[in-house]
């Protein structure tokens, strides 16, 4: 049984700052463009569940499917347009006969364009976005054409359209936008301990089905016990063990949900050592045990996740 998160190196091709790509039908056969408008095709993983350091903004045209976002799993038709951050885990299931376009790009704070006093406009979208963002359907009325668009226009062309339908984004009001996961699997840029809290949240996406001792912990976050119990919640709004169990009880429900395999094998292979003590977790978490919410499934019911209740060890 396979459970791991792939983790994907994106790189843009000669010329371009970011990745532009689109399909026809479904994930596995995508199109990407160059900087001069030829199509160069390749295998997809939008339908494997995988993570990367770039954000991603993508409009479905058309088409339905499963949408799993960090700790979110919901049911959708297109239209759609959504924003993934960083680091955070995600994939879309089942799409068949859909089309659509993705833009994948990675800005940090020392990028040349992050310099710029008007780039500090998008700050808010960086940030909200680390846990995934769902846009409501006027916008995704208004601005997915022009995404569409974008391929038949020069290099220079789609950076321009890009940057100004992230400063669209960034600006509309809380009741046009929907947050996806209620966890984030990323740091804030501008703070001291990013780089430490980033590394144990990247090893636990990597290394979940393991056991993770605490002494490992802290010497991958280069931090003291006190210093890392202290910091890591202000990142997650979890302790560390809350965390991990949340990314470990997410994977489980993953499976359960789309596959038939034993409830227990799920358990074991997503690192829980005791079935009695998963089942009480995964019913703290989302309000009823592995084998009804598998049920719910069945029966055609599954629709966006219950808002999660705090796990062992979380203060949030």
């Amino acid at each position: 049984m396979t459970v791991l998160v792939h983790v994907e190196t994106i790189t843009p091709l000669a010329g371009l700052s970011f990745r532009l790509l689109r399909w026809r039908d479904n994930l596995r056969e995508v199109e990407q463009l160059t900087a001069d408008g030829r199509v160069v095709s390749f295998a997809g993983a939008g339908d494997q569940w995988h993570l990367h350091r770039e954000m991603e903004l993508t409009f479905i045209e058309r088409g339905s499917g499963l949408r799993l976002v960090g700790d979110h799993i919901a049911r959708f038709s297109g239209p759609e347009l959504e924003l993934v951050g960083p680091h955070l885990p995600h994939c879309i299931q089942g799409l068949r006969r859909s089309t659509g376009i993705s833009m994948q790009f990675h800005w940090p704070l020392d990028h040349p364009l992050r310099a710029l006093p008007e780039f500090a406009l998008l700050a808010p979208l960086w940030e909200r976005g680390r846990h995934g963002l769902l846009f409501g359907p006027a916008v995704c009325n208004r601005i997915g054409p022009r995404l569409l668009a974008m391929p038949g226009l020069s290099a220079a062309g789609r950076l321009g359209t890009l940057l100004q339908v992230l400063a669209e984004l960034a600006a509309l009001p809380a009741s046009q936008v929907s947050v996806l996961s209620r966890l984030a699997f990323s740091v804030r840029e501008d703070e001291r301990h990013q780089e430490g809290i980033e590394r144990v949240i990247r090893s636990v996406l990597e290394k979940y089905t393991e056991p993770l001792p605490l002494s490992g912990v802290l010497e991958l976050a280069g931090m003291s016990k006190a210093s890392f119990e202290r910091q890591f919640p202000r990142y997650t709004g979890s302790t560390f063990t809350g965390f991990l169990n949340r990314v470990r009880l997410d994977h489980a429900r993953r499976l359960l949900l789309g596959s038939n395999e034993p409830i227990s094998a799920i358990a074991y292979a997503t690192g829980f050592n005791h079935l009695s003590h998963f089942n009480r977790l995964y019913r703290r978490v989302y309000g009823l045990p592995p084998s009804a919410d598998r049920a719910g499934r069945s029966a055609g019911h599954l629709s966006a996740t219950r808002a999660p209740r705090s796990t062992s060890g979380s203060k949030r």
